[in-house]
């Protein structure tokens, strides 16, 4: 293994890895060219193939890092920024390890289409998000299907920008809870027929909250609103989505957790874990499904964050997604550049149309 350490193999790892990430960084800073992008891709595909094979881990190594660094930065708000450095350097260990296997294989071609085909199916905790198809939509080595129409409804998607380190403080959730409510008076005003709040818009647990359940069962006879909002149910919290129409409200809680996140996918470690990073507080339990809902006759799958860019979503049979985001925790960084890409992605393959909100 010492003959993979050579400055000279970590240099043009780098080199490669700049290349393959390039397209990802355009898009992301709003240079969306598919032109360039394709002349990018095929220079990165031409030094991939033409590297010396020990220079494939530290291809992993750097072009997951520059992928997915920005997984540590939630941890900024459990105080415990100090360990973002070892995570990120976790990130590129795992890759590493995944190409130095590939390289017993000596077959270059191999290596280079599961590169680009085969690394969903590398999904450590069920985390697939490090995959280079996403892009190529974005270049002419795709064809995209004919977009599905919208729903005839006149929806309106609420995007908010709550820092993360403000979402949770006592004295800023008031105004939260006040910007909500205009947002649904102003929606009334202009006739929209849906109003679809982000991801813990409301930051408690709503159900616990009757006074304000029933303004908004009272506010749905004129407008359906769905937003995202902590409940508590059977002595458990759960991160859902909850609808109001007609002057009722369900309440469909997420299915799909995130790990490290919404719960420890180390059962022997879960306490300890918990207790290190999360103060002890119990995991988010999950739905034991996707949820769906109809509005006008129209059915929704709902999908909280994470879930919607997760493919089993889109394996159902429902053609309309209704999805609420927390992007903070991310910000900033490539994360919400890597969901839409993988939003768009899925969309496309499944024939999908997918409505978000976000908190940025």
């Amino acid at each position: 293994m010492k003959r993979y350490f050579n400055t000279y193999y970590i240099k043009i790892g780098v080199i490669i890895a700049i290349f393959l990430s390039l397209p990802l960084y355009l898009i992301h800073f709003g240079i969306d060219n598919k032109l360039l992008n394709s002349i990018l891709i095929i220079i990165a595909f031409y030094l991939f193939y033409k590297a010396d094979i020990k220079t494939y881990p530290w291809i992993g190594f750097f072009t997951s890092i520059l992928w997915l660094w920005w997984i540590s930065l939630s941890f900024r708000y459990y105080n415990v920024s100090l360990i973002i450095p070892f995570i990120i350097l976790g990130i590129g260990i795992f890759y590493w390890i995944i190409f130095y296997l590939f390289t017993f294989l000596r077959f270059k071609l191999f290596i280079l289409i599961f590169f680009i085909f085969g690394l969903q199916f590398i999904k450590p905790f069920g985390f697939d998000w490090f995959r280079y198809d996403i892009l190529l939509p974005h270049t002419y080595f795709y064809i995209k299907t004919t977009p599905i129409k919208p729903a005839n409804l006149k929806i309106k998607l609420i995007h908010t920008k709550v820092p993360q380190n403000k979402k949770w403080e006592k004295t800023y959730i008031q105004k939260e809870i006040n910007n909500n409510f205009n947002y649904i008076q102003n929606s009334i005003k202009d006739n929209y027929d849906v109003i679809v709040l982000p991801e813990t818009a409301f930051p408690i647990p709503l159900d616990r909250y009757p006074q304000l359940l029933n303004y908004l069962k009272k506010l749905s006879k004129k407008i359906v609103i769905i937003t995202g909002a902590l409940s508590y149910q059977n002595n458990k919290y759960y991160n859902s989505t909850y609808l109001f129409k007609d002057g009722n409200f369900q309440i469909f809680n997420k299915h799909i957790l995130v790990p490290f996140g919404e719960y420890i996918p180390i059962p022997c470690c879960k306490k300890l874990l918990n207790k290190l990073f999360f103060d002890g507080a119990d995991d988010f339990i999950p739905a034991s499904n996707f949820s769906k809902f109809t509005i006008k006759n129209i059915t929704f799958l709902n999908a909280i964050c994470y879930e919607v860019t997760n493919e089993k979503l889109y394996k159902q049979k429902q053609k309309y997604i209704i999805a609420i985001s927390n992007n903070a925790w991310f910000y900033p960084s490539i994360e919400e550049t890597l969901q839409k890409l993988l939003i768009e992605f899925y969309s496309n393959k499944y024939h999908k149309y997918v409505y978000h909100s976000i908190n940025y």
